[in-house]
């Protein structure tokens, strides 16, 4: 072997053994809270059908819009808040749910944006979750406080659904963020819980 060879390849070896050094403890994941404001929004939700299809598998059927009723409490934190919506299964049998839904703010028309906020989802990654007959589950609904805008009412679709349920707003003014890359606002996928 060549020098020039030799010293080729020790480079090679070398780059190749600081790559593998950078990518980390596989058994390692990542975590996040959907409360804590660095998580970022996602342009689009992860594919669920896996998760759902499984749910089917154990004979589960998907919730509907005629299986829940939805309520919100009142947002709590300062600055960044957290809402929380319930949705409870008002049916005889167990259904299930995964990712997320639909979040619409409702109030005076803005005049730059006019009178309905949708809500972009969080990066958090969703799981199926059964409900029980009278069980419930939950979104988080995170918005950033402030602003001049305050919306009278929320509007609100389960996931896989196209029928919307309205719910009164029991917060304050909402800094309006459409279309930002990053906003404050936010919703988190279903998850089990209670209001």
């Amino acid at each position: 072997m060549t020098f020039k060879s030799a010293t080729l390849a020790a480079g090679l070896l070398a780059t190749g053994l600081l790559l593998a050094g950078c990518g980390g403890d596989p058994g390692t994941a990542a975590t996040g809270q959907m409360s804590a404001p660095a998580e970022q929004p996602a342009a689009t939700a992860p594919e669920a059908a896996g998760e759902d299809a499984g749910a089917m598998e154990q004979g589960v059927q998907r919730c509907t819009d005629a299986d829940l009723t939805a309520s919100l409490n009142a947002p709590t934190g300062t600055g960044q808040q957290n809402s929380v919506l319930a949705w409870r299964n008002v049916s005889d049998a167990p259904c299930a749910m995964t990712g997320f839904g639909g979040v619409d703010l409702r109030g005076p028309a803005d005049p730059t944006f006019g009178p309905s906020y949708s809500l972009p989802r969080s990066s958090a990654e969703p799981t199926t979750i059964t409900l029980q007959p009278g069980g419930t589950g939950i979104t988080t609904i995170t918005t950033l406080s402030g602003g001049e805008w305050t919306p009278t009412e929320i509007v609100v679709t389960a996931p896989d659904e196209t029928v919307s349920k309205t719910v009164p707003w029991r917060g304050g003014p909402v800094q309006r963020q459409d279309g930002a890359t990053a906003p404050g606002s936010y919703i988190g996928p279903v998850e089990q819980g209670s209001i």
